[in-house]
């Protein structure tokens, strides 16, 4: 089984960066290509390097992406005329993700609990990512590291068809969804000052 950091390094090109039109990349990834798009889109955003920029675009085509799932599409959609549209990440970004994904692939095994893959299916998998998409495309302080990374987590076990990943994920998800749901009813009921009280 190729690692993950090498899946990803199988996209790169000569230069160690991506700059793939999106109907290439689709047809290389051909049957991983939920994992690895959701793996790639939220990349930039759930790394701990400046992605300005990304979180609102990439959160939408995240949310898509989750909508696919929930519908049970089996190989990503897109309008045709998205065909010729590129995803660009310099070396930079690839070098740094690619450590990354090497300390994941610790974690990680290949078809491991494929039973819990039918409790954690692609229509669980699509709700939680449309939902943490939403708020990491929303243009507000502190709501896009968090969402980007549990969405990674599940593209990355989407990728290696690992249940108990996913369902670590799953777990991560919940977590996460819980605590911007409270933050949203603490600030609707007493403000953002209310909320900056709680923390100090």
């Amino acid at each position: 089984m190729v690692p993950l950091s090498q899946k990803l390094l199988n996209l790169c090109n000569s230069d160690g960066s991506i700059a793939l039109e999106l109907k290439v990349l689709v047809d290389q990834l051909k049957e991983q290509g939920f994992g690895a798009l959701i793996l790639l889109l939220s990349m930039p955003s759930a790394l701990p390097i400046p992605a300005a920029g990304y979180s609102t675009p990439f959160g939408i085509i995240l949310a898509l992406l989750g909508m696919q799932l929930i519908f049970g599409h089996e190989v990503p959609w897109y309008p045709k005329r998205w065909s010729t549209k590129k995803l660009s990440l310099s070396k930079k970004w690839i070098t740094f993700a690619c450590k990354m994904l090497r300390i994941l692939e610790v974690f990680t095994r290949p078809d491991r609990c494929a039973y819990l893959r039918y409790v954690f299916n692609r229509c669980v998998i699509g709700i939680n990512i449309f939902i943490l998409s939403i708020i990491m495309a929303l243009p507000i302080p502190l709501t896009n590291t968090l969402p980007a990374a549990i969405i990674l987590l599940f593209g990355v076990g989407l990728l290696e068809k690992d249940g108990l990943f996913l369902c670590f994920a799953q777990v991560c998800s919940l977590m996460a969804i819980s605590i911007y749901v409270f933050a949203a009813y603490w600030i609707s009921v007493f403000g953002v000052e209310g909320l900056m009280k709680l923390f100090s």
